[in-house]
């Protein structure tokens, strides 16, 4: 079985952030300070953490939007009041930079084609917290529970096992995935944080393996199997079914290109070192970079062994001769 350790390792370097991460970690620093100093929102008890996919690490290059979670323990205003607190606290700091056109986050757009969204929360009856949410009309008249932290703290209970070569393999998988979705979905849903859900219910259900190659290959048919099942995927954090839903149509498209995309890995098990490495570019794809897994030397674009080149040794009479 060809795993080609090196070029997993390679790729999972080209899918990820790199120096994008330590611009966007100065980003969200910059916004949480701004929010923090703010006399109204210190009077709600006001208290920043970082969420979503930088929070818990899964994010892929480009990884354009950074989540901030704002707390207000104090608070005990409506959702609309709620979300025009963090609202103006942001507009006095950034002007024409933030984007309020959210339901229940805003966003302060940065150089380098990303941005921080900011993400009101007060406390739920559940003992979770909850942000505001729009009705059809776009008004801001209700709330949604949520539990970002314990989703993160989820997170790193499931990357301790298993292990590849002595690091977790399971967010290194969710990135795998989502780089995998973005190249073949594309706009379309399911989104990556749905992926990102399904690949833990994969880990949980138990995967297969101890290279990434195999956990790949193995998550990758877990995928398939959910969304060809009609599985109901639910929010680990929450306990409860993932909201909103995809459309059915979109979950059996997702189906049909995630089975091919299972089918391919487990043939890239079977194959030689070359077709493999072709088989795993296929299913990896493309991001800004460029292909993000790379053709180990000695084997071409194509899945076959590159031709060499046999130099000549002949350097008789019908060798040119330099000029007198």
């Amino acid at each position: 079985m060809e795993t080609l350790a090196d070029e997993f390792n390679t790729a999972l370097s080209l899918i990820g952030l790199g120096d994008k991460r330590r611009r966007a970690m100065d980003a969200h620093a910059e916004v949480r300070a701004v929010l923090e100093a703010d006399d109204g929102l210190v009077a709600n008890g006001v208290d920043t953490v970082l969420i979503g996919s930088y929070g818990r690490e899964t994010a892929i290059y480009p990884g354009r939007d950074v989540d901030v979670f704002v707390k207000l323990p104090d608070c005990e205003e409506g959702p609309d009041e709620t979300y025009e607190m963090v609202r103006q606290a942001l507009e006095t700091e950034y002007g024409d930079r933030l984007d309020d056109s959210g339901s229940r986050s805003m966003k302060v757009e940065f150089p380098d084609d990303f941005w921080v969204d900011a993400v009101p929360a007060v406390p739920s009856e559940g003992g979770r917290w909850q942000i505001p949410q729009a009705d059809e009309n776009g008004d801001r008249t209700g709330w949604e529970e949520t539990d970002p932290e314990e989703l993160g703290r989820l997170t790193v209970e499931r990357n301790k096992e298993p292990k590849v070569d002595g690091q977790g393999a399971y967010v290194p998988t969710v990135k795998l995935v989502r780089q995998t979705r973005r190249h073949h979905l594309g706009d379309r849903k399911p989104r990556g944080l749905y992926l990102e859900l399904e690949t833990y219910w994969a880990f949980e259900s138990g995967v297969t393996g101890s290279t990434f190659a195999e956990l790949f290959a193995s998550t990758l048919e877990g995928i398939a199997t959910q969304l060809e099942t009609n599985v109901v995927i639910k929010d680990p954090a929450l306990a409860r079914e993932y909201s909103p839903a995809p459309e059915p149509a979109d979950l059996e498209h997702a189906a049909t290109v995630f089975r091919d995309l299972a089918t391919k890995a487990a043939l890239a098990l079977a194959a030689n070192r070359c077709e493999a490495a072709r088989l795993w570019r296929e299913i990896l794809g493309k991001n800004e970079r460029n292909w993000v897994f790379p053709i180990p030397a000695g084997c071409d674009e194509f899945g076959k062994k590159a031709a060499t080149i046999t130099p000549i040794a002949d350097r008789g009479s019908r060798e040119a001769r330099p000029f007198a």
